[in-house]
């Protein structure tokens, strides 16, 4: 095992519905800025859209050490992240009754 490894975030997205094309367009350029600063490493992120509703995408972000705090901070992903708050839903999502939820998604391929 590595001595540190890398820190990998499972971010969900609920986002607003007729927003999904905006998302997917801009997430990219959130990740190639994260990439640029040296925040994430240097591999695409995988993205996966929910199969029912609500519209959840799910994004796997590899974080390099010590990367993801200082990322809040920045003032190049700050605009980025403001952006891409606009295009989901306010709110956390109601709790979950039972100790397993399967949903489905499937991959999503988004220039980036």
């Amino acid at each position: 095992m590595a001595e540190n490894p890398a820190e990998v975030t499972f971010g969900t997205y609920y986002v607003r519905a007729g927003a999904e094309a905006e998302f997917e367009k801009l997430l990219p350029e959130s990740w190639a800025t994260l990439r640029r600063l040296g925040f994430i490493e240097d591999v695409t992120p995988h993205l996966f859209r929910s199969v029912r509703g609500p519209v959840r995408y799910v994004e796997l972000t590899r974080w390099v050490d010590g990367g993801m705090d200082p990322a809040h901070e920045h003032p190049d992903v700050i605009p980025i992240w403001t952006r891409l708050t606009a295009l989901v839903e306010p709110g956390a999502p109601a709790a979950v009754n039972r100790g397993l939820v399967f949903d489905g998604f499937v991959p999503v391929v988004v220039n980036g």
